[in-house]
């Protein structure tokens, strides 16, 4: 037989190479723009011990949705678009690692869209613009107790979008919107506003639990509730706080009631959402799909 085919018999007999198995990553978003959240799926031929994905400048860990045994496995992980992030193309990395021990990594690219925020021009009285000195010591003690919470990624899986609005009322402020107060450029709007009454009831937009039930020199009464993941819901300027640090809740249970506490002109619910430390428009959530 000449050297040629004998070369060719020993390719078509020798026995194929398997492939290593592979991540599949799929997002769903209400759009994919600075502020919003991205719901990712990530699918695995074999079973998993643990999912991180990186990117945005964000990190999120993935939790087991469904198990199929040897057939695969099914994770989520929820990443947060800042609202400062730059729009363009980015690579999200999903790495995991294995049951038996071993590891599996995967890229998944997006676009993030160009996103256009309002500009909300408020006359207020003087003292809502620039705190007294005397208090300021308080508002950085405040502003690191909450970076604190933010910074915190529980495993623990509380919840799932979507998410459910805490009051039946209108929505009056968008989120993002740069606020100028009296002339004065200050920072953007880093929630959503409802046009709530003074008593009215604010209910928990989804599972977790209360890590902060306090009075807060900004916000004045304020809940935060960990969600999971993450994941985390300040409710603020209640009139009246009606859940414990550290009590677990559940989608509408009444947490509080509408107020105008803090630097607040008005009665009225104020609603911010942090996933890790990005900051994200709450409507997102409610809408994911």
């Amino acid at each position: 037989m000449p050297f040629v085919a004998f070369l060719l018999v020993l390719l078509l007999c020798a026995p194929a190479v398997a492939q290593p198995p592979a991540l599949t990553l799929t997002h769903q978003a209400r759009a994919v723009q600075p502020g919003e959240v991205l719901v990712l799926r990530i699918a695995s031929p074999v079973p998993l011990a643990g999912v991180t994905v990186r990117g945005l400048e964000r990190e999120a860990k993935g939790v087991r949705l469904v198990s199929a045994g040897d057939a695969g496995e099914i994770w989520q992980a929820l990443l947060g678009i800042d609202v400062e992030v730059e729009p363009g193309a980015a690579t999200l990395r999903a790495t995991a690692t294995t049951a038996s021990g071993g590891t599996l990594a995967a890229d998944y690219a997006v676009v993030v869209e160009p996103k256009s925020f309002r500009t909300r021009r408020l006359k207020v009285a003087p003292k809502y613009v620039s705190p007294p000195p005397a208090v300021r010591a308080r508002i950085e003690r405040e502003a690191r107790r909450l970076t604190a919470i933010y910074e915190t990624h529980s495993d623990e899986f509380l919840c799932s979008p979507p998410f459910a609005r805490p009051v039946r009322h209108r929505q009056n402020s968008p989120f993002g919107a740069q606020s100028i107060f009296n002339g004065e450029v200050r920072g953007r709007h880093l929630g959503v506003d409802f046009a709530s009454p003074a008593g009215a009831e604010i209910r928990a937009p989804a599972p977790g639990r209360v890590v902060l039930a306090d009075d807060l020199y900004y916000t004045g009464r304020t809940v935060v509730i960990d969600h999971g993941q993450g994941v985390h819901s300040i409710l603020a300027h209640m009139q009246r706080i009606l859940v414990d640090d550290g009590a677990k809740v559940t989608t509408g249970d009444v947490v509080g009631l509408v107020g105008s506490t803090g630097r607040s002109s008005g009665p009225h619910l104020h609603w911010s959402v942090r996933v890790g430390t990005a900051r994200v428009d709450p409507m997102s959530l409610v809408e994911a799909e």
